[in-house]
């Protein structure tokens, strides 16, 4: 894992975990989606609303995302979240390096592709680094 990678990961979890619960790979170890025993999907990162220990969302670390890799991993997230039931998140990539930051206009086709397929996820979002930290989730 890139050092990036995981400051990334460090400054998402110190940002929100004063209103979520935050579980960052880098820090916290692996995310299972849906649980230890059947996990399809490891995601970077995982915030959840405190009160209902519901996910709000899955943020996806990414140094430069291929577009294949967009759509499947929006799959697996969406198969991960309709085996958990009454919750539907948003999946964020979060896209660090440049050759990649450069890409995200082409993810716009296949961000509607993974969309109308994926039913369990709220939206697939893609940002630079530089804007998810402008965010207000």
């Amino acid at each position: 894992m890139r050092k990036e990678h995981k400051e990334i990961q460090r400054w998402i979890k110190k940002k929100y975990s004063k209103h979520f619960d935050i579980y960052a790979e880098a820090i916290d170890g692996k995310n299972y989606l849906p649980d230890m025993e059947k996990h399809a999907y490891e995601p970077d990162v995982l915030i959840k609303a405190r009160d209902s220990n519901k996910i709000n969302y899955i943020i996806e670390v990414e140094s430069d995302p291929m577009r294949k890799s967009i759509v499947g991993a929006s799959i697996l997230a969406d198969y991960s979240i309709s085996m958990l039931k009454r919750m539907k998140p948003t999946l964020i990539f979060v896209v660090y390096l440049k050759e990649g930051i450069k890409q995200i206009p082409n993810f716009k086709e296949k961000r509607k592709i993974a969309k109308k397929y994926c039913k369990n996820l709220n939206d697939i979002l893609v940002y630079s680094v530089n804007d998810f930290k402008k965010l207000k989730l």
